[in-house]
């Protein structure tokens, strides 16, 4: 797990700042800290264009940023326009993802920040366990979202994850701090939503802990995932042909659960949306067909001369 550095008198801390609740707390928490660590604190806000209120927003971001100046916490208020459109049969919610996270890395490195907060609490990361498994994720899918990592050159950290929602709305309700509502949030098209409007209340009311509990099984998972990535780096070299494939017989010779975690971290950096747990059952199962192909995300997998490769298409490089 990479260590987020403490921030030194002088330097830029950047906090994605959407304007909902989530991110207007850590905004005022961050200015407030960062008034008596003498540092330069930046509020981050993408513009999507994918909301008919998004240029309401970029006020709205103005104003907070304008009253936590006023109120002795200066903050300098970043805005970035994302340009384009999800492509035919993208996941619009993937795409406003990426795009996201690419603008907000672009712009903290444009004004020399080296760490970015993002506010994402406890309530949201157990949504995030429920949804991994509802869809079968195994450690990497039930580790949720990372508490800190490192990326795009980046020290990226979720200050908040055991810290519960209503502890972030009195915080701001204290500051008399205004947030949006982004309606998306309650739109019954996205998973996520159904599960916080229709699951989430009926499995607190029977099981009060339930978003501590669902915290704790994302910590176990994480560190199993740690222990997977381990074993990986030691057993993935000795089956890589010098291609970058995955050579059937040293990759045979492994247990199973190895095996499995081979081919998960082989598979993993040349399909960034993710690796479908239907393919890796598929793969651990048909693999010995020699001349097989199998569809994948972005292009197929195929077994030849007993060497297991990946073909992406054009449009996925």
């Amino acid at each position: 797990m990479a260590v987020t550095p403490t921030p030194r008198p002088g330097d830029t801390v950047a906090v994605a700042f959407s304007g909902g609740l989530d991110s207007t707390a850590l905004l005022l928490a961050t200015a407030r800290q960062a008034v008596a660590l003498h540092l330069r604190v930046l509020a981050l806000h993408v513009h999507h264009g994918l909301q008919p209120e998004a240029d309401a927003w970029v006020a709205h971001a103005q104003a907070v940023a304008a009253q936590l100046g006023a109120a002795g916490w200066p903050v300098e208020l970043q805005v970035y326009r994302l340009q384009g459109q999800p492509q035919p049969g993208d996941s619009v919610e993937a795409w406003a993802r990426r795009e996201r996270y690419a603008a907000l890395a672009t712009m903290a490195k444009a004004a020399g920040a080296s760490l970015i907060l993002l506010g994402q609490h406890a309530e949201d990361q157990a949504e995030t366990v429920l949804l991994q498994a509802l869809r079968g994720g195994g450690p990497a899918g039930l580790a949720a979202m990372p508490a800190q990592w490192q990326s795009a050159g980046l020290h990226w950290c979720r200050p908040w994850l055991q810290r519960p929602r209503r502890a972030l709305q009195a915080l701001v309700e204290a500051a008399g701090l205004p947030f949006v509502q982004d309606p998306s949030n309650q739109n019954p098209r996205y998973a996520r939503s159904r599960l916080r409007q229709q699951l989430m209340p009926v499995l607190v009311a029977q099981f009060p802990q339930a978003v501590t509990v669902l915290g704790e099984v994302a910590r176990h998972a994480a560190q199993a995932r740690e222990l997977a990535d381990e074993a990986a780096a030691l057993d993935l070299p000795a089956c890589r042909t010098v291609q970058g494939g995955l050579r059937h017989a040293a990759w045979a010779a492994l247990p199973p659960a190895r095996r499995r975690n081979v081919l998960a971290a082989w598979l993993a950096p040349q399909l960034p949306a993710g690796v479908p747990v239907s393919l890796l059952d598929r793969l651990m199962s048909e693999w010995q067909g020699l001349g097989r192909r199998w569809p994948a995300p972005g292009g197929w997998l195929h077994s030849r001369k007993g060497v297991l490769g990946l073909e992406l298409s054009r449009a996925t490089k």
